[in-house]
């Protein structure tokens, strides 16, 4: 049922709108209801024989009917302009809850659902809230002032005609829920629909790289076609009303010819009074049109609704405590106390301790699928350990304000996201308020500045979405970029130099150490180059630490990481000749 607190709560705050619409509505119904009886009057007199007495009779039906248009305006305007306002709020609110929630959360969730939720279900409410309120506060309305005026005129006709409104509301009972399962059918189906369009957008690359593109739009058609008979269902169920309330009208017209006639010939109605309450009857076939109307909309809308609040209701997983410890200062220690972490079944991190002291830097290697990603995603909070605890100057984090933690730390992931902005506005996404000194340092820094030319607005430049104008090694700059305009305590780098070459690696390199020098860094890193100065180098394996000293030290131990350091020379010898080889031949 359609109790939602905040949709309560929604009519409340906007009751003045509301109010207006409600004293509209039923003023247009007053004058609605006039008019039939002006008409009979007017009737009346005709056959009476004082047509002369009609004028101001047709004068008076005019300005009631020009009269219930004016009330209808007002009356739709301010229950639509409310309904506008109610939705544009709940977007609001749903979205705004949609960026605090984890990233468990969009990880069960397609992205096409969330984005049907956010438009067709929004839509769904919107409706529900404007024509369907106004539409029920009418028919409530307009259906109890005429059949009491019907029944002042001729109650044996009143209740003959009344009667059979009882078949429409059995039909409206058997349909309505299923109506809503029907239609809530159709929303999944839609957004099913939605995320493979934007799986296919988003992909668009690899689908043609691969020459999936009949492939792919035989898949979607199978999915179109299921949506086609999701909303085909619907539409069966839905269209029932339409001839049910045809039959019942038809029926009742039957009805007031037949005993309407009856009564006039025997003088118990003037055939003024006749047309009045043929006039009525006649108005009381728009609120059975609406009821069938609004009957479904609310079922859509019940069905829409409780999509939202599904999410609105979700808790976030990572939240900041209720009572959260904020330190004045921060030195940057790091402690991983025995942590544990497993994605499903399948252990990630096994009894992981490592210290960090402030001011230090510790560097992270391993093979893929080792645990290092995911020591990044623990310290800035994307996830919590599952066991163990990680503490922040001897604070665990999920002590500490999750604005407050994330603020501290420069987070360089593996996989850089820019947005569909300005280069400038992906680069102070963390500082908005960034000096134009901070901006060309940070550019500097992470020698983005040498592919500025390339750009045709240079900084100001709309980089496309998801960056689609950046090659790899410039979206990975473009994110060290970010993480040093936030002049963080805590710098976080995960593989961040992967996509560059290595003269650009090195300069960045020379630059970073400046930056890092007495502020706490965790590195994670494939290429050895990138980690060589660190003060603490670790070897993850299975996640657990098999190997940790500085580079000199782990060097002389002969171990895994020897091995993996000489594999990687080899490697960038191969390299370097490769190049040389192509240098010679081109000359």
């Amino acid at each position: 049922m359609l109790t939602s607190a905040r949709l309560t709560s929604a009519l409340w705050r906007h009751r003045t709108a509301l109010a207006i619409g409600l004293v509209g509505t039923l003023a247009a119904n007053g004058f609605a209801l006039l008019q039939p009886y002006l008409l009979g009057r007017g009737i009346d007199l005709i056959t009476r024989g004082h047509a002369g007495l009609v004028l101001p009779i047709a004068l008076a039906l005019v300005a009631a009917a020009a009269a219930d248009a004016a009330s209808r305006f007002t009356q739709r305007f301010a229950i639509n302009g409310a309904s506008r306002r109610m939705e544009a709020e709940l977007r609001e609110e749903l979205f705004a809850k949609l960026e605090q929630l984890d990233q468990r959360f969009f990880q069960e969730i397609r992205t096409g659902d969330v984005m049907a939720r956010a438009t067709n279900d929004l839509a769904a409410v919107q409706q529900l809230l404007g024509m369907g309120l106004s539409n029920i506060v009418n028919t409530v309305v307009i259906f109890v002032a005429a059949v009491v005026l019907m029944a002042v005129i001729d109650w044996q006709l009143t209740v003959l005609s009344v009667s059979l409104l009882v078949v429409l509301t059995l039909g409206f009972t058997l349909l309505g829920p299923v109506i809503q399962r029907r239609f809530l059918r159709v929303q999944e189906q839609f957004a099913a629909l939605s995320s493979r369009a934007q799986e296919n957008l988003s992909g668009i690359r690899v689908v043609k790289a691969y020459v999936q593109e009949d492939a792919q739009a035989d898949t979607f058609r199978a999915a179109n076609e299921e949506y086609v008979q999701a909303n085909m269902a619907w539409a069966r169920i839905n269209s029932a009303l339409w001839p049910l309330f045809a039959a019942v009208a038809g029926l009742a017209g039957l009805v007031l010819l037949y005993v309407g006639g009856q009564h006039v010939a025997a003088g118990r109605l003037s055939l003024g009074q006749f047309v009045q309450f043929n006039y009525y009857l006649i108005l009381l076939s728009w609120p059975l049109i609406a009821l069938g109307w609004v009957t479904n909309m609310f079922q859509q809308g019940a069905a829409s609704l409780n999509r939202i609040e599904a999410i609105l209701h979700r808790q976030p997983a990572i939240a900041s405590p209720p009572h959260p410890i904020r330190p004045t200062a921060v030195r940057g220690e790091i402690l991983f106390d025995d942590v544990g972490y497993a994605y499903g079944e399948e252990p990630v991190l096994r009894h992981f301790t490592l210290h960090v002291p402030a001011g230090s830097t510790v560097a992270i290697v391993g093979t893929t699928g080792a645990g290092k990603s995911t020591i990044a995603r623990l310290l800035t909070r994307v996830d919590d350990p599952q066991a163990g605890r990680i503490l922040l100057d001897g604070v665990d984090l999920r002590d500490l304000p999750l604005d407050f933690l994330r603020g501290l730390v420069g987070y360089v992931p593996q996989e850089t996201f820019l947005f569909s902005e300005s280069l400038l506005e992906n680069i102070t996404l963390g500082a908005p308020d960034a000096p134009a000194e901070a901006v060309t340092h940070a550019v500097e820094l992470s020698q983005l500045s040498a592919d500025l030319e390339q750009f045709p607005g240079g900084l100001q430049t709309v980089i496309g979405e998801r960056g689609v104008t950046l090659s790899g090694g410039q979206k990975q700059r473009t994110a060290i970029a970010r993480a040093v305009i936030k002049d963080p305590a805590v710098l976080v780098i995960d593989d961040a130099l992967s996509s560059v070459d290595t003269r650009t690696e090195e300069a960045i390199l020379r630059g970073l150490r400046d930056f890092m020098k007495d502020r706490t860094s965790l590195v994670i890193a494939h290429r050895i180059s990138t980690i060589r100065d660190a003060d603490k180098i670790v070897v993850l394996e299975d996640g657990r630490i098999i190997e940790e000293g500085p580079h000199r030290a782990l060097l002389a131990q002969g171990g895994v990481y020897a091995r993996l350091y000489q594999r990687q020379q080899w490697r960038r010898q191969l390299e370097e000749d490769e190049i040389v080889g192509a240098e010679v031949s081109g000359q």
